[in-house]
Parts: structure tokens; C-alpha cells; sequence
């Protein structure tokens, strides 16, 4: 065994510790689902699949700035009429990925809406922590074409003083800090 001091654990404890025995959630009165403690990373792949392609999709909404974001998502959609299809049968597949083949079927069977989808992906990516827009976002923010911000306040002020630890010279300061 060693003493050294590690950088990263992965024998510290994990979300197992959280939920032991899963993410129980109550999706109706006759069905609970048993989501996995930790998310499987294979869960990714129907969503991050390259015939899905919403990296691309992503970069292009990016790249249409200049453009209203309904507008911009309308365009896409008829550039790839098949985008909705994929997506949704991407999420499903997720959801296979997660739940395994029994619960799965259990859940299709109570035909979820696409507002259960929304929700339940919702409260999943709270439990997980998974955040996609920042990963997206991470790639793409750096890029910009716009303006450069100007600073919103002068480089300096006279009630600044110009040694640490000094009052600033008003008439309002208190008289016990000189």
C-alpha cells in the first residue's frame, strides 16, 4: 500500500453512497423505474452518435448568431428532415441503456409523453450531474465574432486609497480609521 498523496480516487466514495441502491423514480402510480447510481458513460453514445450528429448541429447554431434561434432551428430541420426521428429514437435508446431490456419494456408500456421524457431527462441530468450545454458550450464559447466588451467602471477611482490598509479620503469616512 501506498503513502503518496493522490491526485484522483476512484476508489473514494461515489454517487453508490448517495443512492445504494439506485435513483428510484416514481414515474406513475403502478410503475417505479431503478435508474443506475452512477451514469453508465455507454448511455452517451445514442445522443453523442455521429449519424445524430448534434455536435454539428450545435456548431451550425453557433455559427448562425447573426440569425433568430427559431429561425436558424427551422433551417436545420429541413436540412435534415430526419433530425426529430434520430433524436427521439436516441433518447429511447439511452433510456434502454440505463434501464436494461425488463424496465425498459415497462416503461415504454406506459407510454411515456414526450413531457415525461422531458421531465424524467430533466430530474436525471440534476441526479447525475451531467451538464451537455457546458460541454458543448466549452468548444464554442471561446469562438467570437462579436464586438469586444468595454469595462463598465474607470481604471481607477479617488476613493481608492493608494495604500493597503489606508482610509480613503472623504468627508464621509469614519473619523476612527485615521
Amino acid at each position: 500500500m501506498s503513502t503518496d498523496q493522490y491526485v484522483i480516487d476512484l476508489t473514494a466514495p461515489r454517487r453508490e453512497v448517495e443512492f445504494p441502491h439506485g435513483i428510484i423514480v416514481k414515474f406513475s402510480d403502478e410503475l417505479d423505474l431503478l435508474f443506475p447510481a452512477e451514469l453508465p458513460a455507454d448511455a452517451l453514445d445514442p445522443i453523442l452518435s455521429e449519424e445524430l450528429d448534434l455536435v454539428g448541429l450545435l456548431g451550425d447554431l453557433v455559427r448562425a448568431q447573426d440569425r433568430s434561434a427559431i429561425g436558424e432551428i427551422i433551417e436545420l430541420l429541413f436540412r435534415r428532415p430526419r433530425l426529430p426521428k434520430l433524436f427521439l429514437n436516441a433518447v429511447k435508446d439511452t433510456y434502454k441503456v440505463l434501464l436494461g431490456e425488463e424496465q425498459y419494456a415497462d416503461f415504454i408500456g406506459a407510454r411515456p409523453s414526450i413531457s415525461d421524457y422531458v421531465r424524467l431527462t430533466s430530474g436525471l441530468v440534476r441526479a447525475y450531474g451531467v451538464d451537455l450545454g457546458k460541454l458543448f458550450a466549452s468548444a464554442a464559447s471561446s469562438e467570437s465574432d462579436g464586438p469586444t466588451s468595454k469595462p463598465t467602471s474607470p481604471d481607477s477611482t479617488s476613493s481608492t486609497p493608494e495604500e493597503s490598509g489606508s482610509a480613503p479620503d472623504s468627508a464621509d469616512s469614519s473619523e476612527s480609521a485615521g
